[in-house]
């Protein structure tokens, strides 16, 4: 019987994007014994996303379909893709990501070769335009990318840590959400609410209960990074959302006063040096501790 994999595309309102992504996927090099499908969630996009999808699922060799989930938010898009979904693997792509054709076989045989739940790939930067001097590989977590160089460097246990697990390039074992269950619908980004990281609370919660995660280093995806997520304000807002995210997900926080007072000092002792690399991280580890504390206030409200 063959094995049945489903590719699950969120998106809202990404049209511009979502044609290369589904070209992408429609491009993957499917391994024999292998039946892929293409499940893209429509999250109540306005503009011309069940076009895109007509369109790329009339030139794909195997079936694309669209589903609409009304309900507004990442985690309630993830959760409908994953009540919707045949396949008994289950692989998330965002729809500004496009992948190399070994996407899916990489991705399959490194959960079946070490009987993981679940395995976070390789999410590379692919610059719209080339980035500031101070955007160094230091700060590319904060967009929720790999360097390939330090991933590749070392041991792959070494980089087998929550950090370095983003949902832009993640497949799932459909037993996996059986067991921990799915992505928590009180967290999720919605238009420009400051609350996310339902991907990291769900990754923390399989590791918490037992399960198997890893890194699959050969199944790679490259992430777009518009002109507007190379600036110092978007970094901030987005690790104040982190912050405050972590917040409303509990559990444990390293977000203690030492912590401020720490990035505090070495932010003013960088901006003196004149690193404006260092400078502006240890400034975004505040913003992420500020978020934390927002969230603790907004729950006790």
């Amino acid at each position: 019987m063959a094995i049945k994999i489903t590719a699950a595309v969120p998106t809202y309102n990404r049209a511009r994007t979502l044609g290369a992504t589904l070209a992408s996927l429609a491009a993957l090099k499917i391994p024999a014994g292998v039946e892929l499908d293409c499940l893209v969630i429509d999250n109540a996009s306005t503009d011309a996303t069940a076009e895109v999808v007509e369109s790329s699922a009339n030139a794909a060799p195997f079936a694309m379909r669209r589903v609409l989930e009304p309900r507004p938010g990442s985690s309630f898009a993830r959760n409908r893709a994953v009540a919707e979904a045949t396949g008994e693997f289950i692989f998330f792509i965002d729809d500004d990501a496009t992948a190399e054709a070994s996407w899916a076989k990489e991705m399959l045989a490194a959960l079946e070769s070490r009987g993981l739940d679940a395995a976070c790939g390789m999410v590379l930067p692919r610059w719209s335009s080339p980035p500031p001097p101070w955007l160094g590989p230091t700060l590319w977590v904060k967009l929720a990318v790999h360097v390939r160089e330090q991933i590749e460097a070392g041991p792959v246990e070494q980089a087998e840590v929550l950090a370095n697990y983003y949902s832009a390039n993640v497949g799932f074992r459909r037993s996996a959400f059986e067991r921990f269950g799915g992505f928590r619908e009180d967290l999720g980004v919605v238009g420009g609410n400051p609350i996310s990281g339902e991907d990291t609370e769900l990754f923390e919660r399989i590791l918490a209960r037992g399960g198997a995660m890893g890194l699959a280093r050969r199944a790679i995806v490259y992430h777009l990074i518009p002109p507007e997520r190379m600036t110092r304000a978007y970094l901030r807002r987005k690790s104040f959302a982190y912050g405050f995210g972590s917040a409303i997900a509990g559990g444990r926080s390293h977000n203690r006063i030492d912590k401020l007072v720490k990035n505090l000092v070495r932010m003013i002792a960088a901006a003196l040096r004149g690193n404006a690399e260092r400078t502006i991280y240890h400034e975004l580890e505040c913003a992420n501790f500020i978020g934390y504390w927002r969230g603790r206030l907004a729950q006790r409200r």
